[in-house]
């Protein structure tokens, strides 16, 4: 089969864009397996000798309990974020009232305004209730951020259910709670699958509010990080380290449910 030109371009970009992705990842694990003396020669795409494979170790005993705090925030905000959205979704999507309207209208808002507009009255609110530097008050802002993408994701897929499912259940006398429970939530593991994979992955990357909100004894990963660098002495070979490692946990939960991401982020695009 002969190539078209626009074959040959299609291709080309691939290349370029597989290139551009991958070469700041290689630059970084080469840069944690160096010393700092190496680094300073900015021989960014060689391998020094030897390889630094100690550098892992001691980065993982920097981070270890930042992986913790971070696992504990992100799994519970992800947990409690898919339910409320899968509850919310649901409403919204076979409510047809002006109240549905409204409270859609302001999900909306929320969903879309930067978050960064509302931090100052954000940390405000957890500082009048006790919980700014606390684990609470991470998870209950995260919460706050996220419920509405959450009950977005869930919606759109909800709207694509046949009712058909539903009214048959009602025939047979099912309530609307075991209709949403026993019915619609096993149909719709694909789209929590994926909404939990998107809402996962952004709490874990966030750092601003992490950073206004956290102790030293609540240090998610993402802080730490940033000062893994050091104040006086750049160690780029750790903090690069670091960074690799702490992308294996959102890395493992999209192999896990990744099978399941696609299907729920398409189901929502497909009516009936």
């Amino acid at each position: 089969m002969k190539m078209t030109l626009l074959d040959t371009l299609f291709i080309l970009s691939l290349v370029i864009l597989t290139i551009g992705y991958i070469l700041p990842i290689y630059v970084m694990f080469v840069t944690s397996l160096k010393t700092p003396l190496e680094i300073t020669q900015r021989t960014y795409l060689i391998p020094g000798e030897p390889l630094q494979f100690q550098n892992y170790i001691r980065a993982f005993e920097l981070i270890f309990p930042s992986l913790i705090n971070s696992s504990i925030i992100t799994i519970s905000v992800t947990a409690i974020s898919t339910f409320i959205g899968g509850l919310n979704g649901y409403f919204l999507s076979r409510y047809k009232s002006r109240l549905t309207k409204v409270l859609f209208i302001f999900m909306v808002i929320g969903l879309f305004i930067p978050y960064q507009v509302i931090l100052i009255p954000l940390v405000q609110i957890m500082a009048a209730t006790k919980l700014a530097l606390t684990y609470l008050g991470l998870i209950l802002s995260y919460i706050i951020l996220n419920v509405p993408l959450a009950s977005t994701l869930m919606g759109t897929f909800f709207f694509s259910l046949p009712r058909e499912l539903e009214e048959s259940a009602e025939i047979d006398g099912a309530s609307r709670i075991g209709i949403f429970f026993k019915i619609i939530s096993p149909i719709a593991a694909p789209a929590y699958a994926s909404t939990s994979i998107i809402i996962f992955t952004q709490v874990w990357n966030e750092f601003l509010l992490a950073l206004t909100l956290s102790t030293p004894y609540t240090t998610p990963i993402t802080v730490k990080l940033a000062e893994i660098k050091g104040s006086y002495v750049a160690l780029y070979n750790l903090q690069m380290a670091a960074a690799l490692l702490s992308t294996m946990v959102p890395l493992l939960l999209f192999l896990f449910l990744g099978k399941y991401f696609v299907r729920g982020i398409l189901a929502g695009a497909l009516k009936g």
